[in-house]
């Protein structure tokens, strides 16, 4: 199965403003559904959009900080097993939205782009590693 290797900030923005939030609720689920394919060989596990939520309301949004930090790490130990350099760490994830605070939301949107640059890296590592092999006879 392909995974999608073609996501971008402009896209995200315009569905998440039509949906008013819904596609952001759509994006967390696909990673979390996306990064336990890609990195199912770790014995992790990305816990889905309902923990997200739930967990996120509980603890008053730091939930979901620790939950992007951490597929983001995912996906860098994954890609760097594959012999690719990661572009993003979920500590430089984490700084440009604390940063995009101070910068009228642009940092956000920084960080936005980056996570899903990273995300479009990791499923492109996946499925070069899972295309079938084609073998040519002489």
């Amino acid at each position: 199965m392909k995974l999608k290797t073609n996501r971008g900030l402009l896209k995200y923005i315009v569905f998440s403003i039509l949906t008013l939030g819904i596609y952001d609720l759509v994006i967390i689920y696909k990673a979390a559904e996306e990064t336990n394919i890609t990195c199912a060989e770790d014995g992790g596990k990305t816990r889905g959009l309902l923990l997200f939520i739930l967990f996120s309301i509980l603890t008053l949004g730091i939930y979901g900080w620790i939950w992007y930090y951490n597929i983001i790490e995912r996906w860098g130990k994954f890609v760097r097993k594959h012999g690719q350099v990661p572009s993003l760490s979920g500590s430089t994830y984490l700084l440009w939205l604390i940063v995009g605070a101070f910068l009228a939301g642009i940092g956000i949107l920084v960080a936005t782009h980056m996570y899903l640059k990273a995300w479009n890296e990791t499923n492109e590592v996946y499925n070069q590693l899972s295309a079938p092999v084609v073998s040519v006879k002489p």
